[in-house]
């Protein structure tokens, strides 16, 4: 219809468009019967628009307009540089991996909209695999099978090391080597017994014939950090937060080969969101400047 009223007929119009007069013809027929109103006089030598068509030409503009910006858009979201990235992570990898992973993913990505929500991986990896997360950062530790929904793809971020942690002042930490059994009399600080953490952690202490005293349980690392700080227990804690814990919490010299924990990232096997992968690498160059940095 456009065509046609720039060039004044269906001929002209349709060498423009590389059609023959006929096609433009049956085209602009076509879009009256939808629209139930004629767009055209057909005269001998020429067509003549009518007040609709003049309407329609001048609110064309506007779809066309928009037409060319979801086009734009389009190009943009598939080439991850727009769009909306949900994100799961666990506590204590908040400040030192996902906020510079995040600042890094943002860089030149203006028009991305990412939001963040907490909770363990047990909690977080059925949102991803049900489509109400994107992805996920959680973990898996040694010693303890894991669990996850079928329908996800893990890609290890970084693998930490672990450490028995006791008070500055503990009886054990001036010694040069500390066997495991020596902390059979301790009182220890645990996660909740549901977590992973726990079941590593009998699963380390069981394989030195004890069960761990465990009188305080916190899945908050800065309380189970704050506790062993006061001399009421040790506790087993990743490298993350061991990095992050105050002088008078020391790591004990365990002369037993210590599990470790892997921090990996969940997205579905048919996940095709762009910004997924894109978040991903960001995760994977943070984790590993964070790592070389020890």
């Amino acid at each position: 219809m456009r065509a046609v009223m720039l060039t004044g007929s269906f001929a002209a119009a349709g060498r423009e468009l590389g059609y023959t007069a006929s096609a433009v013809s049956q085209q602009v027929a076509g879009l009256e019967h939808a629209l139930g109103i004629r767009l055209f006089e057909r005269e001998a030598s020429r067509v003549v628009p009518t007040e609709a068509a003049q309407y329609l030409l001048h609110r064309s503009d506007e779809v066309f307009d928009l037409l060319d910006q979801v086009e734009i858009d389009i190009a943009r979201l598939g080439a991850g540089q727009a769009g909306r990235l949900r994100v799961g992570t666990f506590n204590s990898a908040g400040g030192p991996i996902l906020g510079r992973a995040i600042a890094r993913f943002l860089v030149r990505r203006r028009d991305v909209e990412i939001t963040l929500d907490e909770g363990e991986p047990y909690e977080l990896f059925p949102r991803v695999a049900d489509g109400s997360l994107d992805t996920a950062l959680g973990f898996q530790y040694d010693l303890v099978p894991s669990a996850f929904p079928t329908n996800l793809r893990l890609t290890e971020v970084m693998t930490e090391k672990l450490f028995i942690v006791a008070p500055k002042k503990h009886r054990l930490a001036r010694k040069g080597s500390v066997g495991l059994d020596e902390l059979q009399s301790e009182k220890w600080v645990a996660h909740r017994e549901e977590t992973p953490s726990h079941q590593c952690l009998l699963a380390l202490c069981g394989t030195h014939d004890f069960t761990p005293d465990i009188a305080f349980r916190s899945n908050n690392l800065g309380t189970v950090l704050g506790i062993v700080e006061a001399g009421l227990a040790v506790a087993m804690v990743p490298e993350i937060s061991f990095r992050d814990a105050s002088d008078g919490v020391v790591a004990l010299p365990i002369t037993n080969p210590l599990p470790h924990r892997q921090i990996v990232s969940a997205a579905r096997d048919d996940d095709t969101n762009p910004l997924s992968e894109a978040f991903l690498l960001a995760l994977r160059r943070v984790a590993a400047a964070y790592a070389s940095s020890s």
